[in-house]
């Protein structure tokens, strides 16, 4: 499957060519984009992810306009009916609300990706500023969203954003009047084209500021991410809430998610601007100075100490003021006011003390992660072994993964016609799961060689042994084996010495033997009782002259095997170490070093 799937093309990959070899003519590829060959983790592209789910809340959100009817008596009824009469209303709305969800959390994750990441350090601060400002948009378009539907919710939303508004010194009862209007029924207009039109605008605009010019584009991801949103929709299917009624007393809810930490500080009993202005300003603010406060010059959190403390008592002042904006007194003996009132100095004691915690936690992080990283430094790191799937199998799951496509969709087609809306969701967003598994199955695939054994080609001759048991030998080959090459094993244990080597050997010196007159016999001479010649006959020096000797010979019968039979070229092999040939001082005759002869 890797050779066909490596040397071919589908339809649609030559569509996707002609389609960015079109766009390569157009401003729009200003923007590079990278399509990644394999597996990369989306953290470092949640901006990207982000963007998209941006273009499917505009596509959804188009749709729902069709049926919206932005008027005060008609504005809860209408959406009702887009979510249980038009066809495949219940579909857009639902993908429409978890999407803003995920748009809002896909934001936070990339902010908190790129502040602990230090990317904002390598002249990013552009990026990051419109960044931060991107992110505050993002959550005013998703609160002015579930505003127009004007449920109680919405009310409830709706009565907490005029009156922080109003609470703004010099320009609040102003801004109070151009964003709300005189009532209710100037209000759903305002605010639905604050949603539809102005803030996608500003958005749009900022975005084409904080893109770089270099892009990933992970397909694999991007389908995950919308079936991801698709099978929460089936699985939590939004609920419409009740119309807001005026005459009825309106009962307790708390907004969305990502305002519950603010809901919490009004809830204190405190100042409104102060709890709902001033404190969620100084944190905006806080975090758009960061990148000319952070003087460290290293990127790694762990070399940034301060501004990692930062960021995690960040987190976790969210993480509380959440859990509290949830927070709702179960004892119904009491009045809705004191259900709602949260003790403010329980909760301000328990933000003040995070700080501290925060602080030392980040500390201990911090050291623990270094000590791990000398310790591995120490160690030796571990081979990584790659999983190659065999061909055999990459077919297999392939038509397994194809074979589980047809049944989710045949089960989406049935579950659809006998209205099973909740199903039918669930099942689309499986659907886009199971492709995004499709694709990176094929992208692996085309990125492997046409086989998973690496075939080593060279122009060098090797000898290989024969299989053990096997009963033919193989010959050693012909060509004269050179530096590199030599297989016979006796050639890596013992390194012959050459002829020079021999020459220069420093001669060994030979005992004079005495007579029994005193008179000493030079070592050229016999001796009288055995007739050798004192200098090749028997002793230890004598010895040692003929070992020398004696692994000379068998070194030029190795070399004359490994060269074919040819001798090398030998000069002065049959000199005796401790004797000097007169040739060389411009005699023929040979004597001894030791002692001149009279």
């Amino acid at each position: 499957m890797g050779a066909s799937l490596h040397n071919q093309d589908n339809s649609l990959v030559r569509l996707f060519k002609w389609i960015y070899t079109g766009f390569d003519r157009t401003i729009f590829m200003g923007l590079k984009f990278t399509l990644p060959t394999k597996f990369v983790s989306p953290l470092g592209f949640l901006g990207m992810l982000t963007f998209v789910v941006f273009i499917i809340l505009g596509i959804t959100g188009a749709f729902l306009m069709l049926w919206y009817e932005p008027i005060l008596d008609r504005a809860w009824d209408s959406v009702s009916k887009i979510n249980d009469t038009i066809p495949y209303g219940f579909h857009m709305r639902n993908i429409h609300y978890h999407a803003s969800n995920a748009m809002v959390m896909l934001a936070i994750l990339h902010m908190y990706y790129q502040f602990f990441s230090g990317r904002y350090k390598i002249r990013n601060e552009m990026l990051w500023v419109t960044g931060i400002l991107l992110g505050v948009l993002t959550i005013l378009e998703a609160f002015t969203g579930y505003d127009i539907i004007f449920s109680e919710r919405a009310e409830l939303a709706i009565s907490i954003a005029a009156s922080l508004t109003n609470s703004i010194p010099i320009l609040g009862p102003d801004m109070m009047n151009a964003f709300f209007g005189s009532g209710f029924h100037d209000f759903v207009l305002r605010f639905y084209a604050f949603h539809v039109f102005f803030l996608p605008i500003v958005l749009l605009g900022l975005m084409v500021v904080h893109f770089p010019r270099f892009l990933v584009f992970d397909v694999p991801m991007v389908m995950a991410v919308s079936g991801a949103i698709m099978l929460t929709g089936g699985v939590f299917p939004i609920d419409m809430g009740l119309k807001f009624d005026p005459n009825v007393p309106p009962g307790i809810t708390v907004p969305e998610w990502y305002l519950t930490g603010l809901y919490s500080f009004l809830r204190s009993q405190f100042d409104k601007f102060t709890t709902g202005v001033a404190w969620p300003g100084l944190f905006i603010f806080t975090l758009l100075i960061i990148p000319f406060i952070d003087k460290y010059k290293k990127f790694s959190w762990k070399d940034r100490p301060i501004i990692t403390a930062i960021g995690i008592t960040s987190i976790a002042q969210i993480i509380i003021t959440t859990y509290w904006g949830f927070y709702i007194d179960p004892d119904r003996t009491k009045s809705l006011l004191e259900r709602l009132v949260i003790d403010p100095i329980f909760l301000y004691t328990v933000m003040a003390l995070l700080v501290p915690l925060s602080f030392g936690f980040t500390y201990l992080m911090i050291k623990l992660a270094k000590n791990a990283e000398a310790n591995a430094k120490k160690q030796k790191p571990a081979e990584k072994n790659p999983i190659q799937l065999p061909s055999k199998w990459l077919y297999i799951l392939f038509i397994a993964l194809i074979a589980f496509q047809v049944y989710l969709n045949i089960a989406a087609y049935y579950a659809v016609l006998n209205g099973m809306k909740n199903y039918s969701l669930f099942l689309m967003g499986i659907l886009m799961l199971v492709f995004a598994g499709m694709f990176h199955l094929y992208r692996y695939g085309r990125g492997l060689t046409k086989s998973n054994v690496e075939v080593v080609t060279t122009n060098k001759r090797k000898f290989v042994f024969p299989s053990f048991g096997a009963g033919s030998t193989k010959s050693l080959p012909s060509k004269p084996a050179t530096v590199g090459e030599l297989s016979d094993s006796s050639d890596r244990i013992f390194n012959a010495p050459s002829d020079k080597s021999l020459e220069d050997k420093k001669p060994v010196p030979v005992p004079e033997i005495s007579s029994s007159k005193g008179s000493s016999i030079p070592p050229s001479s016999k001796n009288s009782a055995t007739g050798v010649d004192a200098s090749t006959g028997p002793g230890p020096a004598n010895d040692y002259s003929q070992n020398i000797r004696t692994t000379a010979g068998s070194l030029y019968s190795i070399k004359n095997d490994q060269n074919d039979g040819e001798l090398p070229q030998q000069t002065n092999s049959t000199k005796s170490p401790n004797t000097t040939s007169i040739s060389d001082m411009g005699g023929s005759k040979t004597t001894n070093p030791d002692k001149n002869l009279t």
